[in-house]
């Protein structure tokens, strides 16, 4: 017998059913991930711990050739992701640098307008930017070396200045 070596692949959901959607597929017996990171949520009455999806509207999942009907049975996925017509296939180092990525953020920044920092982890490691705007939520880096304008949310954020 010829074996087929796993895929990974991508799926658009619907709105916040991210989660759902993984646990649809886990269910089915099919490996799938969503990336995600632990956020503290205040409300009137108490302060939470939840999950949130790094990349909204997205899950992952692998396979040995891209079955239609199993992803269609999904009642969360809304259709594969595709790339001039075809589906797109994600490598599992991709898939293991997304892991990586979610992997010792700091919560906690303490930098101003200006400053020239450093991304301490993710895809852009070791890149120097300076940090153009500090949101509630998130800071904008201008990161000369690749001529980019980098936004990220400060909860998952790793800097050393």
């Amino acid at each position: 017998t010829l074996f087929r070596s796993m895929c990974w692949f991508a799926a658009y959901t619907k709105p916040r059913s991210e989660f759902k959607a993984l646990d649809y597929f886990e269910k089915c017996k099919v490996n799938a991930y969503v990336p995600e990171y632990i956020e503290s949520r205040a409300w009137s009455d108490r302060t939470k711990k939840v999950r949130v999806p790094a990349i909204s509207s997205y899950v992952f999942f692998e396979l040995s050739a891209l079955n239609y009907n199993l992803v269609n049975c999904n009642p969360f996925v809304k259709n594969v992701v595709k790339a001039l017509g075809a589906p797109v296939t994600i490598s599992d180092n991709e898939i293991t640098v997304l892991k990586d990525c979610l992997k010792n953020f700091t919560e906690s920044i303490d930098v101003g307008n200006g400053d020239l920092v450093k991304i301490g982890s993710g895809p852009f490691k070791n890149k120097r930017g300076v940090v153009e705007k500090i949101g509630e939520n998130s800071v904008t880096l201008l990161i000369n070396s690749i001529k980019l304008k980098l936004s990220l949310n400060s909860s998952k954020l790793s800097l050393a200045c």
